[in-house]
């Protein structure tokens, strides 16, 4: 059962105005009452245009927000995707790769968490590298994380659309084009995040839950009838793995890539209660679900394949598509269900985290003004929303057209990964020089220093597995893609700071946060100016 935001009536700032009027003199328009300044003498006209809507504060608590990093990290679909990449290098010993992999991630996480404890902020990354390292590396930094979050959950989106037409096709005879299934979805999508936060994060944490529940019971029908050969305690054995430990880190490289995902509640801040607290504890908590999911399904996974043949597990073009004809029978519909979820939930997610950081640069002025504006009612920046719909399409339509629909999801991704990666590291670079400049009081070499950087070294061979060896076409050109767009992202950063300058430095205060209250509590109007 969702509950609509109807709130928005009662608490909306433009009703709330016509009846301070009387007691707020200070706002001058074109109301049709006259109101006499107390001090002045002078006459003053009151406007409810002269205040502009705002997000929707204090509407979200932990569990949404940590299932808006859940979802948006796409369990189901990396379960069945990405094991049997994982199963090539860590055969049986998967468990044991997510689980190194988890940890590794805790330290990037932390970066999240501790810049959100410090300045909450609607722009998330945005702000964070922007304060941290300055105007020009964070906007760089921020153009590769809007690259990261539009084809990210594009690529889920048009992946589904090839996903269930060819479902539908080869199961049922029935015919659907992928395009059709692919916007149709961008449009439920677009819906959800339109009319107000409170849906589209309560739908999200419907969806993500089912999702959890369908894949945790797939992996108990796994442990139950196990494969030809399997042993229980092979999964927890590194000599299992193909070049045994090596296997199992390498398998730990690729597993790092499915976690990515969990920042995806930080651009909700302003919209959170106790944003100084809750939106750190949901990045970190989000890890220990993902990361507990993960383990226990690759588990399952391997003794419901057979652990002793875990090659051919890696080599078949849908492991899970066998496994669950063979134990549920017509039920394989339920893992169906499930990846349509994910798609849908990483999409809101991604709509969302993305639209609230193109706010905050519309805002701010480094994107045109139309980004920053919210809707009276929905108090949503439904233009930013629309602009997220409108370039996933674009491109979802432009690969799989051009191309292929089957080359949607891998290409997209690849190119996403590839950003993702590059605004982790910079994040992790900008902690310690934000806290070090700005907080020198509350130092710490721990969290400051040796976290984001065992972070970011940690990076370094995911980086290079994803470019090397060459992938095959057409996924080599993705590297190509996300060069042309960081140089077009250089370009227009030149060009805004040569029309409008100061445009770059106002992204360091727009929309963050200081935290009030040693429960989380953030005061949104009065900004702690960044120190020089």
């Amino acid at each position: 059962m969702f509950v609509f935001p109807c709130t928005a009536i009662i608490f909306h700032p433009q009703v709330w105005a016509k009846s301070l009027n009387s007691g707020f003199a200070r706002i001058c328009g074109t109301s049709k009452e006259p109101v006499v300044h107390p001090d002045r003498k002078e006459i003053c006209r009151v406007t409810t245009e002269s205040i502009d809507p705002q997000l929707r504060r204090n509407s979200l608590g932990l569990p949404e927000l940590i299932f808006q990093s859940v979802t948006h990290i796409a369990p189901a679909t990396n379960m069945v995707f990405t094991y049997p990449i994982i199963a090539l290098k860590a055969g049986p010993d998967m468990p044991l790769s997510f689980l190194l992999a988890t940890t590794v991630c805790f330290f990037i996480g932390n970066t999240v968490a501790q810049f959100s404890r410090y300045m909450p902020s609607s722009g998330g990354y945005y702000s964070f590298a922007t304060r941290g390292l300055g105007p020009r590396i964070g906007f760089m930094a921020t153009w590769s994380y809007l690259v990261y979050e539009l084809l990210g959950g594009a690529g889920s989106s048009g992946f589904l659309g090839y996903l269930l037409s060819d479902t539908l096709r080869a199961g049922f005879g029935v015919h659907i084009p992928w395009w059709l299934i692919a916007l149709l979805t961008f449009a439920v999508i677009w819906t959800f995040t339109h009319f107000g936060v409170q849906l589209s994060v309560r739908i999200t944490l419907f969806l993500g839950g089912l999702e959890l529940l369908i894949m945790l019971a797939l992996a108990t029908t796994f442990l139950i009838h196990p494969g030809p050969g399997s042993s229980y305690i092979a999964p927890l054995d590194p000599s299992a793995a193909p070049h045994h430990l090596g296997g199992v880190l390498a398998g730990m490289v690729f597993s790092i890539l499915s976690l990515s995902g969990f920042e995806g509640s930080a651009p909700l801040a302003q919209e959170s209660r106790r944003a100084g607290k809750f939106v750190g504890q949901a990045v970190l908590l989000s890890l220990v679900v993902t990361g507990l999911f993960y383990v226990s399904t690759s588990y399952a996974s391997a003794i419901g394949w057979g652990t002793g043949n875990m090659a051919a597990f890696a080599a078949h073009p849908n492991p899970y598509y066998a496994l669950g004809h063979k134990l549920w029978g017509m039920g394989w519909w339920f893992v169906v269900l499930a990846l349509i979820n994910s798609a849908i939930g990483v999409g809101l997610a991604t709509t969302n985290s993305a639209s609230r950081v193109m706010y905050t640069m519309g805002q701010a002025g480094t994107l045109p003004s139309s980004f920053g504006r919210v809707h009276p009612v929905h108090q949503t920046p439904t233009f930013a929303i629309a602009m997220v719909q409108i370039v996933g399409i674009a491109a979802v339509l432009l690969v799989g057209l051009l191309l292929r629909p089957v080359y949607i999801f891998g290409l997209l991704e690849t190119i996403a990964t590839l950003a993702v990666i590059i605004i982790y590291c910079v994040a992790n670079l900008a902690l310690t020089a934000y806290i070090r400049r700005e907080h020198p009081e509350n130092f710490n070499i721990w969290h400051h220093v040796v976290s984001p950087w065992i972070g970011t070294l940690a990076l370094l061979p995911v980086l290079f597995v994803t470019m090397y060896p060459e992938p095959e076409w057409p996924y080599n050109i993705a590297p190509y893609f996300l060069v042309v767009s960081l140089i077009a992202g250089f370009g227009y950063m030149q060009w805004l700071e040569s029309r409008h300058p100061g445009a770059l430095l106002r992204g360091a205060t727009m929309l963050v946060g200081s935290r009030s209250t040693s429960e989380g509590d953030v005061d949104w109007d009065q900004p702690i100016a960044p120190r020089s």
